[in-house]
C-alpha cells in the first residue's frame, strides 16, 4: 500500500497510509490528514489513488501546493515526491503492489506537470483577512511593514532580499526579507505580499484597485519574480529590491 511520510522541521511526525480512494488533506478536523496551521487552508489538497496510481490535485488553496519544490494544480505522484503544504512535508512512497477498489480511469495527462503559480487558473494570492491573522506589525507608521512566521521550507542557498525605502517617513531604512511572507501598503487602499520560495522572491497583490509598479511600469500579473535592483512603488513609497 502507498503511503505518505509527513516530516515538519526535517522530523518525521507521522504516516498515512493511502488506504482510500480519496484522501483529503487541509486545516479543518473533518479532512482524513488534518494540519493545524493557519497557512493552511480548510480544504487545502486532495490526493486520488485509481489502482497503483495516485493523483494530487490542489483544492484551490489560498497558499498553494507544491512538488519537488515546484507549484501545481494537478499532479501524476512519483515514487519519492515530496509534497509541500504549509510547513508541512510529504514524501511520496509508491507500492507498486497496492490496489484501491476500482473506480472510473482517470486521464494521468491531466495531472501531469508543474504549473507555475502565476498561471493557474484555480490559484489565488493570499486573502488579506489570513494574512492579518499570521501577522505581526514591525512599527506604527502609515505604510505597513509586517512579517509572518514561515509557511514553507527556505531553501538555505538563496541570498537573503531586501528593501531600501527611498522617500517618506522611513527614507534610508531597510527592511530584510528573511521571513518567508511580507506584506507591504496600506489596509484598505493597497496590500502587497512579498513570498520567500525556494527559487525565489514573487511579489502579489492581494488588496486595492491600484497596482504596485516595478520599474516604472505597473504590474498586472498575479506573482512577479523579483529581480536585484527591481524599483518598486507601493502605496506612494518607492523602494529598491536588492539581494544581501
Amino acid at each position: 500500500m502507498s503511503k505518505l511520510v509527513c516530516t515538519l522541521d526535517d522530523r518525521v511526525i507521522n504516516e498515512y497510509p493511502l488506504n482510500k480512494e480519496r484522501i483529503s488533506i487541509g486545516r479543518k478536523q473533518n479532512n482524513d490528514i488534518v494540519i493545524d496551521n493557519l497557512a493552511v487552508s480548510g480544504l487545502h489538497a486532495v490526493i486520488v489513488t485509481i489502482g497503483k496510481d495516485s493523483f494530487l490535485e490542489d483544492a484551490n488553496s489560498t497558499n498553494g501546493t507544491f512538488v519537488n519544490l515546484k507549484p501545481i494544480r494537478k499532479h501524476v505522484l512519483n515514487h519519492d515526491d515530496v509534497i509541500e503544504i504549509g510547513r508541512h512535508q510529504f514524501k511520496y512512497i509508491k507500492d507498486n503492489t497496492s490496489t484501491v477498489a476500482s473506480a472510473p480511469a482517470v486521464n494521468k495527462e491531466d495531472y501531469a506537470g508543474s504549473t507555475p503559480l502565476d498561471k493557474s487558473p484555480h490559484t489565488q494570492p493570499p486573502s488579506l483577512k489570513s494574512l492579518i491573522q499570521m501577522s505581526r506589525p514591525m512599527r506604527s507608521e502609515d505604510e505597513v511593514l509586517s512579517e509572518t512566521t514561515p509557511v514553507g521550507v527556505p531553501a538555505a542557498a538563496l541570498p537573503i532580499g531586501k528593501l531600501h525605502i527611498l522617500n517618506g517617513s522611513n527614507s534610508g531604512k531597510t527592511l530584510t526579507l528573511n521571513k518567508t511572507l511580507t506584506t507591504l501598503g496600506k489596509p484598505g487602499a493597497q496590500v502587497i505580499v512579498i513570498t520567500k520560495r525556494t527559487n525565489g522572491y514573487f511579489l502579489s497583490q492581494v488588496e486595492g484597485d491600484e497596482h504596485p509598479s516595478i520599474n516604472g511600469a505597473p504590474v498586472h500579473t498575479l506573482s512577479y519574480s523579483l529581480k536585484n535592483n527591481d524599483l518598486l512603488e507601493i502605496s506612494g513609497i518607492k523602494m529598491e529590491f536588492t539581494f544581501a
